[in-house]
């Protein structure tokens, strides 16, 4: 029997109550919203309720236009078009598009495969996309990995075209779209004139500048394996983002052991020996994309990695429940935390 959990609208990084209570006047927190298969709410501060009003709807209406051509599932989409043609044709895809699957193939390439948006095959194989989770048997997987493999896509950057080497192909761009969307939701709010707010897209947060009073936004980061409300820390973060990636987002168990939707590439199994990985930077996308290879990597690879990433800093919570973080996230961002998951 199989026990299905899917927590797709689970909060991974939330506000905590600590400090953003007795929010300043002329706060405004949007109803929540639903986008991208997640939750989203928008705060905003030092704006009246009509501009707030307003500035919220816009956050909608740009990550709406987002999904509107990134998702699997909407078959108009560059995504659909581009596994519809897989093996066949190139497909002219729109500039936003292009640059998320340029970026995706650089982080693929240097984290050698570990993150790769040709798992469509694989998450479809497992039951992620219809709900109807499986663990598929070794030869189902071994039939499916030649199917996964960011080399065999290829960009004609000149006139704007992606191609799928062969039928059968499919890119999701899942772990790169989210935090695409964050960003231009973000720089939406600033061209609106808002100098403080934040948006939470399903746990994934950008902070527009700082509270109204001058003081820090304050993020939890949640407890893989606790209560809704359980955090193991809190960050103090101000006109940045942060971005996580959990094991407890989408999942299901089978005889005990637990499956997640981000897959280790190489492998065409779940990633297993984490429970999540924070990114905190300067853009969604890339703290999107970093948390992936982390998370299937692991922390002591991971912090080799980051050295190369000197604008963004890391959270580990590994699969014993240990906690540990790259220099700079303990000396910018951290109010407290937990040496381990209890």
């Amino acid at each position: 029997m199989i026990a299905v959990t899917c927590g797709a609208v689970v909060l991974i990084v939330y506000l905590t109550n600590r400090q953003n209570t007795g929010s300043p006047e002329g706060t405004y927190k949007s109803a929540t919203l639903f986008a991208m298969d997640t939750t989203l709410d928008v705060t905003i501060q030092g704006r009246s309720d009509r501009e707030a009003r307003a500035d919220a709807e816009a956050v909608r209406r740009t990550v709406k236009g987002v999904e509107d051509y990134t998702s699997l599932f909407i078959d108009t989409s560059d995504v659909a078009a581009v596994n519809g043609n897989a093996g066949v044709a190139p497909v002219k895809v729109r500039p936003e598009t292009l640059l998320m699957i340029k970026r995706s193939l650089d982080y693929s390439q240097r984290s050698d495969g570990a993150f790769d948006i040709t798992v469509g095959p694989l998450a479809e194989l497992w039951g992620f996309y219809s709900g109807e989770f499986r663990v598929p048997s070794r030869a189902q997987i071994e039939a499916v990995l030649p199917l996964v493999g960011w080399r065999r896509v290829a960009i004609d950057e000149p006139n704007g075209t992606v191609m799928l080497a062969e039928k059968g192909m499919a890119i999701d761009l899942g772990g790169v779209a989210k935090g695409y969307a964050l960003g231009v939701a973000a720089e939406e709010l600033r061209s609106r004139g808002v100098e403080h707010g934040l948006i939470n897209f399903g746990g994934a947060v950008a902070a527009i500048g700082d509270r109204s009073d001058g003081r820090k936004w304050v993020v939890g980061i949640k407890n893989p394996r606790g209560e809704a409300g359980d955090i193991v820390g809190e960050l103090a973060v101000e006109d940045t983002f942060v971005n996580t990636s959990g094991d407890y987002q989408r999942y299901f168990v089978e005889n005990g052991v637990r499956y997640c939707h981000i897959f280790d590439p190489r492998t065409g199994y779940p990633a297993r020996d984490m429970m999540a990985v924070t990114v905190v930077g300067p853009d969604p996308m890339n703290n999107d994309i970093i948390c992936k290879p982390l998370f299937v990597l692991g922390q002591e690879w991971g912090m080799g990695f980051m050295r190369a990433e000197p604008a963004y800093e890391a959270l580990f919570i590994d699969a014993d429940g240990e906690i540990g973080m790259t220099p700079g996230m303990e000396k910018k961002y951290v109010i407290t935390m937990q040496g381990s998951v209890r």
